[in-house]
């Protein structure tokens, strides 16, 4: 993804300065260690969901600057270089994992995201959703570990790349669907996962969240 201002770290970085304290108390503050702090403010590691919401919490910070360099804005409007126009979608506060499978979180909180309207386009704002992606199994398609992925949750029919859940395990895979043998494949987009044949009762606990219809690169 494209910021301005800056990558994440400079971001992360002026939030610190501003705070007047200590590099070991800022660090506190967040409910981290010292040395992961530091880490993010020197790019070698983006900021957890939990300190996130402690910056927002703490300090105040807007989420979508800290992450894109922009502010949130209602509705569609131009970027500040005079580009394409940016709506404001809701990014959840979860990870979905293209890999081994992540954790469920129920009450996930969700933060304005300013994308732009041709990403999403022929979909609505209201329509999309995102979630960062975690893992390296679908990076045959352009989706790479850290990324946000877009996806409709009105869109859950068909195959294709999807957003899904089976139990408490989020997953980014591509599926196809073999209605006359009862079984849906999860395929991976790396060699390196092998495919993944869900049937018989297992298949009641697979949740469809929606299509995954385009991604945002993270880049510090």
């Amino acid at each position: 993804m494209e910021k301005t201002g800056g990558g994440v770290a400079q971001r992360y970085g002026q939030v610190r300065q501003k705070s007047a304290l200590t590099r070991k108390s800022f660090a506190e503050s967040l409910g981290i260690h010292p040395v992961v702090s530091g880490d993010i403010e020197l790019g070698k590691r983006e900021p957890s969901r939990e300190v996130l919401v402690r910056l927002a919490e703490v300090y105040g910070v807007d989420i979508n600057w800290l992450l894109t360099g922009r502010a949130a804005a209602a509705g569609a409007c131009p970027d500040e270089s005079g580009g394409p126009a940016l709506v404001q979608i809701a990014l959840y506060d979860q990870e979905a994992a293209a890999g081994r499978g992540a954790e469920v979180h129920q009450e996930a909180a969700a933060f304005s995201l300013p994308v732009p309207l041709s990403l999403i386009a022929p979909y609505r704002s209201e329509q999309v959703r995102a979630v960062s992606v975690r893992g390296d199994s679908m990076t045959g398609i352009g989706l790479a570990d850290r990324d946000i992925v877009l996806f409709c949750p009105a869109d859950r029919e068909g195959d294709g790349v999807f957003v899904l859940s089976i139990g408490s395990t989020l997953l980014v895979k591509r599926l196809a669907r073999d209605p006359l043998h009862g079984t849906l494949r999860l395929i991976s987009e790396n060699p390196l996962y092998p495919e993944r044949r869900i049937t018989g009762d297992e298949l009641e606990q697979v949740h469809i969240a929606g299509r995954v219809i385009g991604w945002l690169h993270r880049h510090s």
